[in-house]
């Protein structure tokens, strides 16, 4: 999709997002009835603060309003992309195998649209296996089916 929208919008914010020494994990942007909302993820090795995500945001409103990419009547948020995280490529998927995964589909596989269990594996072709909680089998889909792909974080690790 090097035409996309996401694409556009991804080659205009990351320069900026690296140039406050962070990495773009991703962006999403949808349209709703009343507004459009932006959600753009950063990352840093030692974490993201608040007055950085304010920065970033103050730096990129401008460059994104003279970019006219979107609807002008948009929320911008930056934040950091927590430890729910959306999954949004096939690398960040291959870094998480072994990890609980949310996963919601674009078309339903087996009969179901939303997966939750253990990521076991990426597939070279891009297709995650996964060991869903309430299936016998572990479950194969394509990545491209994926809607959204989400950590589920182990809270009990963190007591």
């Amino acid at each position: 999709m090097p035409g996309s929208l996401e694409q556009k919008l991804q080659d205009l914010i990351e320069p900026i997002v690296q140039s406050f020494g962070l990495s773009l994990w991703g962006l999403r942007y949808r349209v709703g009835r009343s507004n459009a909302h932006l959600q753009i993820f950063v990352e840093g090795e030692n974490g993201v603060d608040a007055a950085v995500c304010g920065d970033i945001t103050n730096a990129l409103s401008p460059v994104l309003d003279s970019a006219d990419l979107i609807d002008p009547a948009y929320i911008l948020e930056v934040s950091s992309p927590g430890l729910d995280r959306i999954l949004f490529t096939k690398e960040q998927m291959e870094k998480s195998v072994g990890q609980e995964v949310s996963v919601s589909l674009k078309m339903a596989t087996s009969g179901r649209r939303k997966l939750e269990g253990t990521l076991q594996a990426v597939g070279a072709d891009g297709a995650l296996t996964i060991a869903d909680k309430s299936e016998q089998e572990p479950v194969v889909v394509a990545f491209e089916n994926v809607s959204v792909a989400r950590i589920v974080p182990d809270y009990s690790s963190l007591l």
